[in-house]
């Protein structure tokens, strides 16, 4: 299944679809789950309209800024 056919635009996403496709795209590119604290970051990513991958990305370049590695 090709997953980037699922849904027309993420500008359609609810709330809840548009975390877990963050989720979904944080956990396959790091094999981590996000922290409680980055759920503040997501809100802001989702007001703005960024799309759920690149949020995803710009909480992985978030936690390699603050120092703390990816899990492998």
């Amino acid at each position: 299944m090709n997953r980037l056919n699922t849904t027309d635009s993420f500008l359609d996403l609810t709330w809840d679809e548009y975390v877990i496709e963050v989720e979904d795209n944080y956990l396959l590119e790091t094999g981590d789950d996000i922290d409680e604290d980055q759920y503040a970051d997501i809100v802001r990513a989702y007001d703005r309209g960024l799309s759920p991958i690149g949020c995803a990305i710009a909480l992985m370049d978030l936690r390699r800024h603050q120092g703390r590695p990816l899990a492998a």
